[in-house]
């Protein structure tokens, strides 16, 4: 055992130092090739060398080479690339922002170069250095431009260092680890049988007899899988696991320059998998639910049974499903990897009560070897080795009792067993690459620091944010409550809890919620990785203030009522909101705390429970008063975990029944159960079903009713294309324009672009109209300097409408402008980008179009995309991906074009944002180069300088 432990071990220590498979990539341009599009990604070569004529840098003032375009879009965030400009003999040198001087041509005929590596930039005349600046000044690259015709030669080595594959000998080594630490179990296995001959069975008798109970758990988890909301970064993690195909390798297509997600991505390779399959969202929430059925699985054979003898009363599996759905609901159904750190720490819990029952020590090294994969998945991960922390004195007593073994083998079992989580950290990345991901993850930020972590409990009590829906507000804060309960009440033993088991559960579900202050953000989601834990300690603490045993202590019976009270009523002062498109369509009740006659459930409950408690105090002040040394309390006092139960079933109805009454009243437009059942009837492309374009604005102008002398008219941008409007400037009046059928009807808006801002005073009215009869008058205003569409539905009886401007007073600033009033002519967008298209998905929509293919960012740079589908205007998240300080991959891309805003309009509701549609135009006609890719392998330990990130790293 000693001899194969020490191999795993050693095996997992080479394995990230093992060398990898790195494509060499190399690009070669010529000026005559014309303008050149070679957006890297990150955005610096490994190296670069320029070669030019001096005969072609003294032929006129001129740019010999630029690496960004000569003319971009002025709301592209910058790159600071390569420049050399020719002027009266002599070429001036700039790069990465830095001046690296002037070189003077010598009056002959003669070469003039440039190479940019790492360590240092030097310019060359027929070979000698001229300039040479010592230190990381290499260009950003977007494109390769000259104002020459001939005479500029390009190459540059694109940086590949995250685009690795696994070698044969680091793959031998994986599996030469993965069969040791085998052979080591099987060896512990042996030495458990000869030190614990009894046999003790590893799964509970009738554990496959499915119960009623069952049916419901299934029934609710497969309805969710329909309806139920997505989660904040379903979108973001579709978006990275769809690319790896293209990519090769799990990269974060969003931000931090592409880095891989190693050390925490091998769950992420499994739903890459799980996608080529179908992308759908009904096809790739499954997993989330399988994961559910498993977590509900261990927690009602394997762990209540382990806490108690209550587990057997008839009850207890009603009680344990409901505290199950109030955990798995709000916060595991989707792409992030809650749900499986939730069934991690359920399984290591298990296999670190199974050594106490049995008294082996295989089960240990299993439930090690479990959380060394659980933390591989994410860094909240961490809390799955909780479990032999809140076991640690009854863990040390069973290695000390087991003399059969040595000190040494035992321990190097402990290291070996967690240690192998290493083959799935870095299966494909060297150790190098995966030091240089967390240098640049932790240069951007993004995140908060451990001490911080009240800014998650902040945000659980958040009012009116989906982060402190009532749902989480739920699961956690009962949850606690009835942790401290729980450690309360096993002072003395409560008739059918095992002390032991469950004083470990408790104090592992708390150890747990300490270590999330590891994870590098504060989002209350998080907490979904202890809903197996958090299930189990509801239905203890359950158990223990239910009202038999509190009956006999009276103090314990109010003080627990009191608390329930108030826990209850920040609970039901939550809203019913859910992220994105889950948040769509709710009705009134969803949008704010829940009320009866105006009055606010939470402040109903927190009278009816305070009222009873106080009478209840004042009594016994009385009666203590009064002399008399024993107070007995009315049996009509309810127990709190009857009124918890109360409260958790009304919060799951709540939130399933909230999202059902959507699904029903809005199946004509889309929801996630739309979306579902849309997949199943063989049309899995989400979204992008539901939604029609506005290829042309102007194909969709009102025709004038009445003419009106005092209207001027100006073009004014609607995205990327002008139309008539007006200025908010003056007082005047746009002529009556007549209502389209369909706007009549009610089926489509009234459209207006504007953009800019209102100066003080400043007033713009859409004014609807019978005839010249104005039946209603709305006012607008421009929300910035972007083009911003307003629609309105015309109301009953309108056939006309028109722009009202009052604004007298002329301000300091340019006045706000106005498109006249259109009906957008729709195209469906399935016609405009069909199946198969590829286009940039923003991370907050990426889930919901898996029939467009995600723009790649292959071999050391990223794709000059077409199209690009956004987020609502108001959302704007999504800019991490376009801006250098965040390490966005598709910055120096962003360069190379304007984009075209093409309106879209969903279905069932036109009115609502929904997401956008961008076209991308080239800012010129640029050619895409070709690259020599050669395999090349190195080191685990090798590296290339850094990625430099515009503005954080240190130029020079």
């Amino acid at each position: 055992m000693l001899l194969l432990g020490l191999v795993a071990a050693l095996a997992a220590v080479a394995f990230p130092f093992a060398p990898v498979e790195q494509p060499q990539v190399t690009y070669s341009w010529t000026a005559q090739d014309g303008p050149a599009a070679i957006p890297l990604m990150p955005y610096q070569p490994v190296e670069l060398t320029a070669q030019t004529t001096c005969a072609a840098a003294r032929d006129g003032d001129r740019v010999l080479l630029s690496t960004v375009p000569l003319r971009t879009d002025p709301a592209a965030d910058p790159l600071y690339g390569l420049r050399l400009t020719a002027t009266r003999g002599q070429v001036a040198v700039t790069s990465a922002g830095v001046d690296l001087g002037v070189v003077t041509l010598p009056d002959r005929p003669c070469t003039l170069s440039l190479v940019s590596d790492p360590s240092r930039t030097t310019v060359l005349v027929d070979g000698v250095p001229v300039l040479t600046h010592d230190g990381d000044v290499r260009p950003d690259v977007a494109a390769l431009v000259s104002e020459v015709p001939v005479g500029m030669d390009v190459s540059l080595q694109a940086d590949t260092r995250f685009q690795t594959t696994i070698t044969p000998l680091k793959a031998g080594i994986a599996a030469v680890g993965v069969l040791a630490l085998l052979g080591m179990f099987v060896a512990l296995a042996l030495a458990d049988r000869a030190a614990v001959p009894r046999r003790v069975r590893l799964l509970p008798r009738r554990w496959w007899l499915p119960r009623p109970v069952d049916a419901a758990v299934v029934i609710l988890l497969g309805v969710w899988w329909i309806i139920g909301a997505v989660t904040v970064d379903d979108g973001y993690i579709a978006g990275i696991v769809r690319s790896t195909g293209s990519n090769g390798f799990i990269g974060n297509v969003y931000r931090w320059l592409n880095a891989p997600e190693s050390p925490f991505s091998w769950f992420y390779e499994l739903y890459y998998l799980w996608s080529l399959i179908s992308p759908s969202t009904l096809w790739m929430r499954l997993p989330s639910t399988l994961l559910g059925l498993l977590c509900w699985w261990l927690l009602s054979r394997f762990v209540l049974p382990r806490l108690g003898s209550f587990a057997a009363r008839r009850s207890t599996p009603w009680l344990a499903a409901l505290a199950f759905g109030t955990w798995w609901i709000p916060f595991n159904l989707g792409l992030r990897p809650e749900p499986w750190v939730a069934v991690g720490a359920l399984a290591v819990f298990l296999a670190v009560e199974r050594a106490m029952a049995t008294r082996r020590l295989l089960p240990l090294a299993v439930g090690l070897l479990l959380a060394g994969a659980t933390t591989a998945i994410t860094p909240g991960g961490l809390l799955a080795f909780t479990p032999f922390l809140a076991a640690a004195v009854p863990v040390l007593r069973l290695l000390r009792a087991r003399r059969d073994l040595q000190v040494l083998p035992v321990l190097v079992a402990v290291v070996a067993a967690p240690a192998a989580a290493v083959f799935l950290m870095v299966y494909d990345q060297s150790f190098a690459g995966m030091l240089e991901a967390t240098r640049v993850r932790a240069l951007i930020g993004g995140g908060q620091q451990w001490y911080e972590e009240y800014a998650r409990y902040s945000n659980l009590l958040e009012p009116g944010s989906f982060q402190g829906a009532i749902g989480r507000r739920a699961a956690v804060l009962f949850t606690l409550l009835a942790a401290v309960g729980v450690l309360w009440a096993l002072r003395r033993v409560p008739a059918g809890i095992a002390t032991g088991p469950a004083r470990r559960l408790v104090i592992g579900l708390l150890l747990s919620l300490a270590t999330m202050a590891v994870a590098p953000t504060k989002w209350t989601q998080h907490f979904g990785d202890v809903a197996g834990y958090g299930a189990a300690a509801l239905v203890l603490g359950a158990v223990a203030f239910s009202a038999a045993p509190l009956r006999a202590r009276p103090r314990a019976l109010v003080a627990g009522l009191g608390a329930a009270t108030a826990v209850g009523s920040l609970v039901l002062a939550g809203y019913n909101t859910w992220p994105y498109v889950g948040d769509w369509f709710t009705p009134t009740f969803s949008t704010l705390p829940s009320q009866v006659a105006g009055v606010p459930v939470a402040t109903i409950a927190a009278v009816a429970g305070a009222v009873p408690v106080l009478v209840v105090l004042a009594r016994w002040a009385w009666q203590r008063a009064g002399g008399a040394t024993e107070v007995m309390l009315t049996r009509r006092l309810p127990a709190p975990a009857p009124i918890v139960a109360v409260v958790l079933v009304a919060v799951l109805a709540l939130q399933v029944l909230g999202l059902g009454r959507v699904a029903v009243t809005h199946r004509d437009s889309y929801t996630l159960a739309s979306d579902s059942l849309a997949t199943l009837r063989g049309e899995p492309c989400g979204l992008q079903q539901a939604l029609s374009v506005e290829t042309d604005p102007a194909a969709g102008l009102l025709p004038i009713a009445t003419p009106s002398p005092t209207a001027r008219t100006l073009p004014v941008d609607v995205g990327g294309r002008d139309l008539p409007g007006v200025a908010v400037a003056g007082v005047m009046n746009t002529p009556w324009f007549s209502l389209d059928p369909e706007q009549r009807s009610g089926a489509l808006p009234v459209v207006v672009t504007t953009s800019g801002a209102l100066r003080p005073g400043d007033q713009l009215f859409l004014e609807f109209a019978r005839g010249e009869q104005v039946l209603e008058r709305r006012s607008i205003a421009p929300e910035g300097a972007e083009p911003r569409d307003v629609r309105q539905m015309a109301p009953a009886q309108a056939d006309t409408v028109r722009l009202a401007v009052d604004a007298p007073n002329a301000g300091p600033r340019a006045p706000a402008v106005a498109s006249l009033p259109r009906v957008p002519r729709l195209t469906p967008m399935s016609e405009v980008l069909p199946p198969g298209s590829t286009a940039i998905l923003d991370w907050p929509v990426a889930f919901l179009f898996p029939c467009l293919t995600p723009e790649p960012l292959p071999l050391g740079t990223a794709g000059l995309a077409e199209w690009r589908v956004g987020p609502p205007a108001s959302d704007p998240s999504a800019g991490i991906t376009y801006k250098a300080g965040f390490g966005g991959p598709f910055t120096a891309s962003r360069l190379l074009i304007t984009e075209e805003r093409i309106p879209t309009y969903l279905r069932g509701d036109p009115i609502r944002d929904a997401a956008q549609l961008y076209r991308w135009i080239p800012v010129a006609p640029f050619r895409t180069l070709e690259p020599i890719v050669a395999a090349q392998s190195i080191a685990g330990w090798q590296s290339d300088g850094h990625a430099r990130v515009p503005g954080l790293d240190p130029v020079g």
